[in-house]
């Protein structure tokens, strides 16, 4: 293996043995993103929250650019514009002051154990007691329920209180997998937050799921980061799967099969992980989209509507 700790590169102006963080985040992609919602997930944190990049890892020597095209601008006659994949590492303060480290970017392709091990060397170095992944899948469950959010950890004690997953499986590898498998082995904390997405909704945007994990995140981390942006569009995209499946009857029996599903397991497994609150009324939603609306008219949006695209 190649050295690890020349894959990633400081920023110019960053004096590293000045930095220290408890936490890092990991939002960067995997094998899939259901719902979008790493995607939401970082424009959401970047946006309402002060950062700054620390350095990169070095994309060239990570990323499949054939297997995965980046985009291109073709203006009549000439290319203008190529914006290369960047995986960065930023520092980011929370509402109270407090700084933790954001990994964020597309999941590498190539050189795994090299970039785990490349990573593992800056968590040690700042001085990171627990890194935290954020991940989405597609299930089994329904839009009109609570979004589920699985667990996992390198010290089962982490997660003693959850229910865990039932049985031993194998799936495809992802890199997320691989680095806290590999923090694990080092004595490190690392803990999988993984939101459960409507399958019949993952290739869409579902910020639902991006709330429930910044919920998830504030809850083992301590970390004030912010939430309720989530209620206005997560409403918005609730509205518009009930008017679609209101239009079906195949629909409307799948959604009912799924709840059945979702409530059976949920009363006889207790989870823990679901937060049974009920979703904002249809007062506290309009309310939150008209300030949401008197803010763009304004010239100070408080984000874009998650549901483009």
């Amino acid at each position: 293996m190649l050295d690890p700790t020349s894959l990633f590169t400081w920023e110019p102006h960053v004096d590293q043995r000045t930095l220290r963080a408890g936490t890092l985040v990991v939002t960067l992609g995997s094998y899939v993103d259901a719902g979008h919602t790493q995607r939401l997930l970082d424009a959401h944190l970047l946006e309402h929250l002060p950062n700054r990049v620390l350095g990169r890892f070095d994309a060239d020597q990570l990323l499949d650019y054939a297997g995965r095209r980046p985009l291109i601008t073709f203006d009549r006659d000439h290319f203008s514009e190529y914006r290369r994949p960047e995986i960065n590492l930023r520092l980011v303060t929370d509402r109270d002051g407090t700084d933790f480290l954001l990994l964020d970017g597309p999941e590498p392709a190539l050189q795994w154990e090299r970039m785990a091990a490349s990573v593992r060397y800056v968590v040690e170095q700042l001085g990171v007691e627990r890194t935290i992944l954020l991940q989405s899948m597609p299930a089994p469950t329904p839009h009109t329920r609570p979004v589920a959010v699985t667990r996992f950890a390198s010290d089962p004690a982490l997660v003693a209180d959850e229910v865990p997953m039932l049985g031993t499986f194998q799936l495809s590898a992802s890199f997320t997998g691989v680095l806290a498998l590999r923090l694990g082995e080092a004595g490190h904390e690392a803990l999988g937050l993984v939101a459960h997405v409507p399958h019949y909704i993952a290739d869409n945007d579902y910020p639902a799921a991006a709330g429930a994990l910044v919920s998830a995140l504030r809850d083992v981390s301590r970390l004030a980061v912010p939430v309720d942006e989530f209620d206005v569009s997560a409403g918005i995209v609730r509205a518009q799967i009930d008017s679609q499946v209101a239009q079906s009857e195949e629909l409307q029996e799948m959604v009912g099969a799924l709840e059945r599903g979702y409530d059976q397991f949920s009363e006889e497994h207790h989870l823990r992980n679901v937060e049974h609150s009920q979703l904002p009324s249809a007062d506290e939603i309009g309310e939150k989209f008209e300030q949401f609306l008197a803010d763009l008219g304004d010239g100070q949006p408080e984000g874009g509507d998650p549901t483009d695209g």
